[in-house]
């Protein structure tokens, strides 16, 4: 548990500290837009199919919701600030293997049971969501707030 806050407190701290490259506006349509996607993921991964868990017990704590709401819209936060345009797919890759260390961390630390879900499942998985992301944010939110 002390490592999901942990994770939490460094990514609030790296934000931070990061060049600012997304408006207050960007950052306000993006957060709740990511953490949903991140729920909605846990749900269906983690509690319908029940294919990992979060956890000491098998409901959903505090720390859980906070992992589950929190870390995904931060780390996207940091990675659409950090992002240039001129090297898109090179960031996509270091931010998928980012995640996947984030993941590896919380499986061996035992606080993630991957059960029917392998590990390496989320490779391609976190693969597809950076390149979604930036998709999504540069063609809708940036240039469609452009267009407005």
């Amino acid at each position: 548990m002390i490592l999901v806050w942990g994770l939490i407190l460094f990514l609030v701290i790296a934000l931070m500290f990061v060049p600012k490259r997304l408006t207050l506006r960007e950052n306000l349509i993006m957060f709740p837009f990511v953490g949903y996607f991140g729920a909605l993921a846990h749900v269906l991964v983690g509690l319908m199919l029940d294919y990992v868990d979060f956890g000491p017990t098998k409901g959903v704590e505090v720390s859980d919701f906070a992992l589950v709401a929190f870390a995904p819209s931060f780390i996207a936060l940091l990675y659409l600030n950090i992002i240039k345009p001129d090297k898109p797919l090179f960031y996509v890759l270091i931010w998928t293997v980012l995640s996947f260390f984030i993941e590896l961390l919380l499986s061996f630390n035992g606080y993630m049971k991957h059960l029917e879900w392998k590990i390496w499942y989320s490779l391609p998985v976190y693969l597809v969501a950076f390149l979604t992301l930036h998709w999504f944010f540069q063609h809708v939110v940036r240039n469609g707030s452009k267009s407005s």
